[in-house]
């Protein structure tokens, strides 16, 4: 309705900040500058201008009565600060932050990586054991903390008296996107502070507030769990990232288009493996399928008509590969060899079959947008998975349950060369290899996992980040390695769209206003 008037937004969104950065008023800016963007947002086939209006043009019958609707809201837009200003400067109380630049990402609706249900996949094909057998049962061998872990407590931010309406800015953020629950988690891993943010409920029914204990299933999030996996094995000799995979599934893996072209690690790591999200995929996945991994990837049809390692593709399908291949080498499940890699040594309370969270009692219910509940507690505690390891095509790609706050912790760890509070994960060279991004994706570099833009966040500087989508849940993190500093942000029940980057744009509106405050 609104395509191609993007640009007025942009010029008055610029006007309106030059003006209030002159004046110091900085909170009023970031307000006005994160309206502009969510109502700039391209919401597929419904562009709108202004979210409180999207029921009345859907219910206006003719152009003429939408455009005087959203005529009316873009003047009320546009006067809104102004009426806030003068009503500020008479009362005397507005408060200041430091001025930070609010760089917008821009609108537009792109790859939206949905992680499916995550149900039981066995199958029959028994795991072809690694050679290093003495290493099977020792994979948790590095220095084990001898107490609980606290490497952020005690360390709590200072929220300055400066600061202090930072909590009311997020919440009117949050409640703009009609949020269920948010969970935001501003870190500095060099010093070890942090700022943490919640907001609605964990439990709607149960009146279960957020806390910072809270624990979501973050969705494609899991794949930066299953890259630490796979990156360790490296470290220990279990896998190698240029080598064919065919080697650990004990069968042939090939594109059968280009059958001489090995498939190997890196590329399964980087979506250019060439496997993709295909039918058959889907079905086993929807249809709570036993169909073997084998079954799947001797199928040609799991394939693209491109080279592997040539081309970029997103693929669920392909982090369920690599997953398996974890399981097989090490002949223990995805579940158990990310609580004994990364999990126990960090103390950290998190697992890809949530029935194996100690602290159950903290799983949010998810919500859609309506605020009915998409999974309930129940429901995710009855996932299960394949009790064959190397058959569970349904638990890497998406169905991690953990806190923001112990993400938080494990990109600390990332952005530390491998270790944490002194407890080491990966080797400072597997910590290299997963941010080199040095493939090209849809408006980003891809890393291992993760992925690299310059700009659109941080004005002229580089930071990693990923999204993870289903079910209602949105979740992002971004972060920086030097300094050492990010920011994780989970959300249920709100409604979102897609930046043209890729990101969220309620995920991103509040990690902006919560990084510009406290960095």
């Amino acid at each position: 309705m609104l395509k191609g008037n993007h640009d007025y937004w942009w010029t008055t969104a610029s006007k309106m900040k030059a003006f209030f950065e002159s004046h110091g008023i900085c909170r009023l800016y970031k307000l006005y500058a994160a309206e502009s963007r969510k109502h700039m947002t391209d919401r597929g086939k419904k562009d709108v201008a202004i979210r409180l209006t999207i029921d009345l043009i859907k219910n206006k019958n003719g152009k003429a009565g939408a455009a005087i609707v959203v005529l009316c809201a873009i003047i009320i837009l546009a006067a809104v600060p102004w009426f806030m200003i003068i009503s500020k400067n008479l009362s005397g109380d507005i408060p200041y932050l430091s001025p930070a630049p609010f760089d917008d990402n821009g609108d537009g609706l792109q790859n939206t990586d949905q992680s499916g249900d995550q149900n039981d996949a066995a199958g029959s094909d028994a795991p072809t054991p690694n050679a290093n057998d003495d290493n099977q049962n020792n994979l948790n061998a590095r220095s084990l903390p001898t107490g609980p872990l606290s490497p952020f407590d005690a360390k709590r931010i200072d929220i300055s008296e400066a600061m202090s309406d930072m909590p009311e800015i997020l919440d009117q953020i949050s409640s703009a996107y009609n949020s269920a629950a948010v969970s935001l988690v501003v870190y500095d891993g060099d010093t070890g502070e942090y700022f943490t943010y919640e907001y609605g409920h964990a439990d709607i029914e149960a009146k279960r507030e957020a806390m910072t204990d809270t624990k979501f299933r973050v969705a494609s999030l899991s794949k930066v769990i299953v890259a630490i996996c796979a990156l360790y094995l490296v470290d220990e000799g279990y896998i190698d990232l240029d080598t064919d995979v065919s080697n650990y599934f004990g069968y042939e893996v090939r594109n059968v288009h280009f059958p001489d072209t090995p498939i190997t690690t890196r590329m399964l790591m980087q979506h250019t493996s060439s496997i993709f999200d295909s039918g058959a995929y889907q079905v086993s996945r929807d249809r709570n399928s036993s169909e073997p991994v084998k079954y799947l990837i001797e199928r040609g049809s799991s394939y693209r008509r491109n080279k592997p390692g040539t081309f970029f593709e997103y693929s669920n399908f392909g982090y369920a590969v690599l997953g398996s291949m974890c399981e097989r080498v090490t002949g223990k499940t995805l579940d158990t060899l990310s609580r004994e890699i990364i999990f126990e040594p960090l103390g950290i309370d998190a697992a890809f079959v949530a029935a194996n969270i100690d602290a159950a009692h903290e799983i949010a219910v998810i919500y859609d947008s309506d605020h009915t509940p998409s999974r309930s507690v129940q429901s995710q505690l009855g996932i299960e998975q394949s009790d064959i390891p190397g058959n569970d095509l349904h638990l890497a790609h998406g169905s991690l349950t953990i806190s923001a706050f112990d993400f938080a912790r494990i990109l600390a760890m990332l952005g530390s060369e491998g270790s944490f509070d002194d407890v080491m994960i990966l080797s400072a060279e597997s910590t290299q290899e997963f941010h080199d991004a040095n493939v090209e994706g849809y408006d980003y570099m891809q890393g291992l996992a993760t992925r690299y833009s310059v700009g659109g966040f941080i004005d002229n500087e580089g930071f990693y980040w990923h999204t993870g989508s289903s079910y209602g849940i949105y979740a992002q993190y971004v972060y920086q390695t030097n300094p050492n500093r990010g920011v994780v942000v989970i959300t249920t029940g709100a409604s979102i769209a897609r930046l043209e980057s890729g990101m969220i744009d309620l995920c991103t509106d509040l990690a902006l206003a919560a990084w510009d405050a406290v960095f």
